[in-house]
């Protein structure tokens, strides 16, 4: 192997890291939303609010890992904006 593949490697972490970051918090924050809120959820429940809150943070963290599994940065970047994009739009129809 070159010196090059190993030069390429911390920078592609990097960006999946990044976009995990970003793109993350959103997508965790409909799913939460989607989950707790359009039926998933009981319907009267006292902690419904704070089920929802905690649940941010591991949807969170698993986007983040997940999001180390894609090959390239494009493909990454392309299933995040796509899930981004797919439960902002559950989130508009649902509400």
């Amino acid at each position: 192997m070159n010196s090059s593949a190993f030069d390429a490697a911390p920078r592609h972490l990097f960006f999946k890291g990044v976009a995990g970051l970003l793109l993350g918090f959103p997508l965790s924050l409909w799913i939460s939303w989607l989950l707790m809120y359009t039926g998933l959820g009981p319907a009267f429940a006292p902690a419904r609010d704070q089920v929802a809150m905690w649940l941010v943070v591991p949807l969170w963290c698993t986007v983040l890992c997940a999001s180390f599994l894609a090959s390239t940065r494009l493909r990454c970047m392309v299933w995040l904006l796509t899930a981004n994009a797919l439960a902002a739009g559950l989130w508009w129809v649902m509400r």
